[in-house]
């Protein structure tokens, strides 16, 4: 039986790594093991001394890029999505928080 022309089924595809890169940011930013964020444990292995913040920002655009160019790609508008309100949620903390 063949399927109507009018039902578009979502691919796999580049799109799907903008919820992908999403969660790993999430992760990145925002869980606490042993006294420092993931963040930190993977940048002090790798060596480098960025502030994690910048960097899941900077994850979170490549995953808001992503999931807007490549749309129609399953799971990439969720991605798009989540990467937009974490971004919201670090500049709402950045600005509450900080003291002046």
């Amino acid at each position: 039986m063949d399927k109507p022309s009018n039902i578009r089924i979502k691919k796999y595809g580049i799109g799907t790594s903008a919820l992908i890169i999403s969660i790993f940011s999430i992760m990145f930013s925002f869980t606490y093991i042993a006294g420092k964020y993931i963040g930190d444990h993977i940048l002090s292995i790798l060596g480098i001394s960025l502030p994690i913040k910048i960097i899941s920002i900077i994850l979170f655009f490549i995953a808001v890029f992503i999931g807007h160019k490549y749309k129609n790609d399953y799971l990439a508008k969720t991605g798009r999505n989540l990467s937009i309100a974490c971004i919201f949620m670090i500049s709402i903390l950045t600005l509450t928080c900080t003291q002046f």
